[in-house]
């Protein structure tokens, strides 16, 4: 009993990140439950149906809380090493170009939460239809998903899956860029947190702002939205101009840290050294 007190105490926030990620998801399926109970004669008889479905009728919980689970889940396992020098203790142990490799895996395992939420919605619409798959009037349904994705499921799901992973992938890498600078857990939760959703707005309208004042230039705003809640169900969105946007904006968050902020061991140390917040 007193092992497992003592791991929840010491994973507490992965605990946290776990549970408000259920939480998303269970809101989110019973908002959707919820909606389409009201529809008259709505009845779940085809798995892909139900899934777009539950795609368009999502809770807002399922926007904020996923985001938050990553930055927990990445500062519950490396806010400690930085702590108080701790990072000093570490290199003694390992190369600091193991170190470094091993924080930039970790950010890759954990990043995996977002296409994972994709899989656990296709799962329930399993469940809830029972596996049935009689076929859908497209053209009656389609507010809820497009007629291509239905048809195209798997490569829907494959390409979804690919940018929500590097969603994913944007979200841990916010958290590094105080990791070595703050040392109050909740302040560094509340700076990557608040950054994540700065940028959000300046990735949207910067741009669009930028090229209409200069250049008299209307971009497509899709390819500025990096957030879940979109889930990707327009098929007129170009994906692999998307995938550019998308991946260029996540090689430049790489960069920044990689080779900015955790380029040079004797930088970190010193840094991690000074009195943090």
């Amino acid at each position: 009993m007193k092992r497992v007190l003592r791991k929840i105490r010491k994973n507490w926030l992965s605990i946290v990140a776990i549970f408000l990620l259920l939480l998303a998801v269970v809101t989110s399926t019973n908002y959707y439950l919820k909606e389409t109970s009201l529809v008259l004669d709505h009845k779940m008889t085809d798995f892909k149906g139900t899934f777009f479905e539950m795609l368009a009728f999502q809770h807002t919980f399922l926007f904020f809380l996923p985001p938050l689970s990553i930055i927990l889940l990445v500062i519950d396992k490396w806010h400690n090493k930085f702590k108080n020098g701790n990072i000093k203790n570490y290199l003694t142990r390992m190369s600091y170009k193991q170190f470094k490799k091993e924080m930039f895996i970790s950010i890759g395992k954990i990043s995996l939460i977002y296409p994972l939420i994709l899989l656990i919605f296709l799962l329930i619409s399993f469940v809830l239809t029972k596996g049935a798959n009689e076929g859908i009037d497209l053209n009656q349904f389609s507010g809820y998903y497009n007629k291509w994705n239905y048809q195209n499921f798997p490569l829907y799901l494959l390409k979804t899956t690919i940018l929500l992973y590097i969603q994913g992938l944007i979200i841990s890498l916010y958290s590094f860029l105080y990791l070595n600078k703050v040392k109050n857990k909740v302040l560094l939760i509340l700076f990557t947190y608040i950054t994540w959703l700065i940028s959000l707005l300046a990735i949207q309208f910067v741009p669009q702002m930028f090229l209409d004042i200069y250049f008299n230039y209307k971009i497509n705003s899709d390819y500025l939205n990096f957030y879940m809640i979109k889930l990707y169900t327009n098929s007129t969105t170009n994906f692999f101009l998307y995938l550019l946007s998308i991946t260029l904006f996540t090689s430049i968050m790489f960069a920044i840290n990689y080779f900015v902020i955790y380029k040079s061991k004797e930088k970190v140390v010193l840094t991690n050294e000074k009195e943090m917040v």
